[in-house]
């Protein structure tokens, strides 16, 4: 660092905040610092440099050792009847605590907050890594500058600034109930879709479903009852039409269903979209949300240990091992029934996800 510093005509310090990409050095001259590392082929050692920030402090638990989780779109009361992010956050409490840091939540919905105030807030706290949690009714951005921070965010809907992301296995999930379906002789399956569209999630499980819909003959297959058609009249009308065997959809629909008459199961099989929210006990995806926060907050643990800061050049997406589920409303053994299909042959089987 001392011949970065002779070469560029400033203090070691000056160099070790810019090759931190500190705030405390101004843009411009970061940039200069580190093109002359370059130049001079300096390379950081990153066991050095975790064991240099350490120092920084003699205190176990200190400002800079705080991780914001910050909400963009929910507020309080919102947040705790939305389980998906509270179990993200259930999980990123535990990781943190168990490293060391001490989480604290920031809601862009309190009166007066902006992005750019909490960066302030979050700057003058010395907090340094953030965690963006997911919006609710989509897709979204933050927009707030990143520089000297070591973010990362849950799942896909965080589109703008691109960080690196932990996020559930949505095609596994489907692929794996699917073939589960089948294997239970359940061969007319419908998919009632109540995900908004646009986001990740709504494309990867429509994709896995509509693979399945095009290994079976035209007559065999079930449209997608889209979210805008998820009321009684249009559903009674597609169950009608289509006579499903099985529905996949959430806790919304499975509540239609049986406003509507029907047993589950008995008149009807059912497999839940998101197991963190009602009914919790049926079959379907469990998408490990606590596991997904974890797996959030080891990405800004990274960040801090080779001291990356600001909006990565190539961001990362790490997938949990998030599976189906067991549950009440599929049955425990293959289906018989005197009016059933055969079971198709092995080649029209669905792409078997579980290794069986």
């Amino acid at each position: 660092m001392r011949d970065i510093a002779l070469k560029a005509g400033v203090s070691v310090s000056a160099v070790s905040l810019a090759l931190r990409n500190q705030p405390r050095v101004s843009p411009a001259e970061r940039l200069r610092i580190q093109t002359i590392a370059e130049r001079l082929g300096y390379r950081r050692d990153p066991e050095i440099a975790r064991l240099m920030e350490h120092l920084r402090t003699n205190r176990t638990r200190r400002p800079e050792s705080r991780i914001a989780i910050i909400v963009p779109e929910l507020d309080r009361p919102a947040l705790a009847s939305y389980f998906p992010i509270t179990e993200m956050v259930k999980g990123i409490a535990a990781q943190a605590d168990e490293a060391g840091f001490e989480p604290e939540m920031f809601f862009l919905t309190d009166q007066g907050m902006t992005p750019a105030r909490l960066r302030g807030i979050l700057v003058a706290r010395g907090v340094k890594g953030i965690i963006v949690a997911p919006y609710a009714s989509g897709v979204g951005t933050l927009d707030m500058d990143m520089t000297g921070f070591c973010g990362a965010t849950c799942g896909y809907s965080i589109i703008r600034p691109g960080l690196h992301r932990a996020c559930p296995n949505y095609l596994q999930m489907m692929d794996e109930l699917i073939d589960h379906m089948q294997r239970l002789h359940l061969h007319r399956i419908g998919f009632v879709m109540t995900y908004h569209r646009g986001g990740i999630g709504h494309k990867l499980l429509t994709s896995s479903y509509l693979y399945y819909q095009s290994l079976l003959r035209a007559r065999e297959r079930i449209p997608i009852l889209a979210l805008e058609n998820v009321n009684e009249r249009d559903l009674a009308a597609w169950l009608h039409r289509y006579r499903p065997e099985a529905v996949i959809s959430s806790g919304r629909v499975f509540n239609l269903l049986q406003g509507m008459g029907l047993a589950i199961p008995g008149d009807l099989y059912f497999a839940n979209l998101d197991l963190s929210e009602p009914p919790r006990q049926a079959a379907g995806m469990d998408h490990r949300y606590q596991l997904v926060g974890r797996e959030a907050v080891n990405l800004v643990l990274t960040q801090f240990t080779l001291n990356l800061t600001g909006v990565p050049a190539t961001p990362k997406v790490v997938l949990v091992d998030s599976h189906r589920r067991d549950g009440f409303t599929l049955p425990t053994e293959p289906v018989r029934r005197a009016d059933s299909p055969a079971v198709p042959a092995r080649s029209k089987r669905f792409v078997r996800a579980e290794g069986h």
